[in-house]
């Protein structure tokens, strides 16, 4: 009898229209060099059967894995299990196919701190569950092609106006919109650039949903856009994750070694961090990551004004490549003890987030932590590069 795994392995297998094999629990595409790994998370056994899958995706061109989860309900598990792979074979694997094939519908240029980018994206077909109102003039209204904007979805056209604003140096970026209405009238939305969330394009897509008559039905839809830099504005990052991993670590045990006397340890961290741009993110982006893990309650804006020299800009924290690095980092070193436990605190300390929120305590004493807004401000040198 075949396992839940072979069931799924052998879906994707049949169902993919491209040469593939099944190698080492994982689908090896024989024309791309792709590889997919999928995972069943999840199989609940109620009046029906609830199945997630998780899906990893390999590609030469990616510096992120892309990752999707999709789920269905069936009534066996092996429908389920079908349902949840057919979903993501149709939706975003056909949209990574027809991206790595070179075909995209749109164009858009963004500025990073003055830093010039052009990108393409390529739209992944929709996948649309459930019941709503006229839902052939849905689409009709908001899937189709003219020849000023090309071919442009629903979701594009919800999203499209903050795409450059949230856009990094990344190669490829993965977009993901999924919006869903339950009969009771309650929206879902759930939307992510590089696997991280994003609340602006979240906002976009449920202003969109907002305006559905689902008739008391459920329904909810799903897009991917996979986005490439060009080659004229492209900067390969310098460091890798792990070369920042270090960094990190050699600036916190430096810290350490010091007994926490800040100004001999700035004039030290020369000596430990020679390049002068990662020198000056992570002595920017510590503190306030801490800051960020100490105040859970607070709400911190995701975009920072930033000073480099005399110019003024205003980007999210995440378009820096190294932000996420340098969180995973901190993240790992006090979890598995590479830092002492009061480190935390002289760190959270050095940060402008930690002023505010005291500063806003003092001035009143019954204010609540969530009622705290932190907006911050980077300070770079005339020195600094974006990249």
């Amino acid at each position: 009898m075949n396992t839940y795994k072979d069931v799924l392995l052998n879906r994707l297998h049949t169902t993919i229209n491209h040469k593939n094999e099944i190698e080492n629990d994982c689908i090896k595409f024989l024309s791309y060099d792709i590889t997919i790994e999928p995972k069943i998370v999840q199989i609940e056994k109620k009046n029906s059967i609830l199945c997630t899958v998780y899906f990893y995706v390999k590609a030469p061109l990616f510096e992120n894995v892309f990752f999707e989860s999709s789920s269905s309900i069936a009534s066996d598990e092996y429908k389920a299990i079908e349902l949840s792979s057919d979903n993501f074979v149709y939706c975003s694997l056909q949209g990574i196919l027809d991206f790595l094939s070179g075909i995209h519908h749109h164009e858009i240029e963004a500025s990073i701190l003055g830093n010039k980018k052009i990108f393409t994206v390529c739209e992944s077909p929709m996948l649309g569950l459930g019941n709503i109102e006229n839902k052939e003039d849905f689409y009709d209204d908001y899937v189709g092609f003219d020849e000023k904007n090309g071919y442009s979805s629903f979701l594009w056209n919800a999203i499209y106006k903050e795409v450059p604003f949230i856009l990094s140096n990344n190669r490829v970026s993965f977009i993901k919109t999924y919006g869903a209405k339950m009969p009771n009238g309650d929206i879902v939305v759930e939307c992510t650039i590089n696997n991280i969330q994003n609340k602006t394009l979240e906002n976009c897509v449920q202003n969109e949903i907002i305006k559905w008559d689902n008739n008391g039905e459920f329904f909810s839809i799903k897009q991917f856009f996979f986005i490439l830099q060009s080659d004229t504005t492209y900067m390969k990052y310098p460091y890798t994750k792990e070369e920042i991993e270090y960094f990190v670590i050699e600036y916190v045990l430096e810290f350490e070694k010091l007994n926490f006397n800040y100004s001999l340890f700035i004039n030290n961290v020369k000596d430990i961090i020679k390049d002068c741009n990662i020198r000056e993110e992570i002595i920017n982006f510590i503190p306030e990551i801490c800051a960020e893990y100490a105040f859970k309650d607070v709400i911190f804006d995701d975009r920072a004004d930033v000073n480099v020299g005399n110019n003024h800009y205003n980007i999210l924290k995440t378009q820096f490549t190294s932000y996420k690095y340098i969180e995973d980092a901190l993240i790992d070193g006090f979890s598995n003890k590479i830092f002492k436990k009061e480190s935390f605190n002289e760190l959270v300390h050095l940060s402008n987030s930690y002023n505010i929120i005291y500063e806003a305590m003092q001035n009143n004493h019954n204010i609540k932590m969530n009622d705290i807004f932190v907006s911050i401000t980077f300070n770079f040198t005339d020195e600094y590069q974006f990249i």
